[in-house]
């Protein structure tokens, strides 16, 4: 009980401070608990960093998931999954900056210890390995990729969020995946797609 309450006050303490800044008394108060209580349930602050990481990513990686593995061919299912990613994080802000604070990306950050992340990753691979096979997504490395995908969602959701603060998230979800598109599709393939996008562009 004490774990999930500390994790989601922690949440909002590191997106307000940022990790280095914060200290375990800020969470303990945030939580109405003693930090020994704290101390009690996690040994450090770093403890508790990577804990909510885990916590919050297998939640992530479970929404993701769900929409990746629904059944049609890879265009439909990278729409899916980009509507999810940015549905997740924009329900979870807190979390979100919290991990721009911090420059975690989930592409080149700190992330080999994670196994919610190289899990994302790795289904985020068979989705581009996928869409090369299906002849829509340009050939490369599909785990390259797939971080690259990462990254590019990363940044155009914290710019977007920053332009248009209350923009809905199927909206924000739509123009990231116009973007991505752009990036990974066939240009034939593409044109198909979206015929009088392409015409107009």
């Amino acid at each position: 009980m004490y774990r999930e309450l500390v994790l989601s006050c922690a949440e909002q303490v590191f997106a307000r401070s940022g990790y280095h800044a914060a200290k375990m008394a800020e969470v303990a108060t945030e939580a109405g608990i003693s930090l020994g209580t704290l101390y009690g349930a996690f040994a450090s602050k770093r403890e508790v960093f990577e804990a909510l990481h885990e916590f919050r990513g297998a939640h992530f990686l479970a929404q993701v998931d769900a929409a990746l593995n629904l059944p049609g061919p890879a265009s439909e299912s990278l729409r899916r999954g980009i509507r999810a990613f940015v549905g997740f994080l924009t329900e979870h802000e807190s979390y979100f900056q919290m991990d721009l604070r911090e420059g975690r990306s989930w592409a080149i950050g700190d992330v080999e210890a994670s196994p919610s992340f190289q899990a994302g990753i790795r289904h985020w691979t068979d989705l581009m390995r996928r869409g090369i096979d299906e002849g829509v997504f340009l050939a490369d490395d599909p785990e390259l990729m797939a971080t690259t995908v990462f990254g590019l969602m990363q940044v155009q959701l914290a710019a977007r969020l920053q332009r248009t603060p209350d923009a809905p998230a199927d909206d924000l979800a739509d123009a990231i995946a116009d973007v991505v598109e752009r990036v990974l599709c066939r240009p034939e393939s593409l044109e198909s797609a979206h015929p009088k996008r392409a015409r107009s562009a």
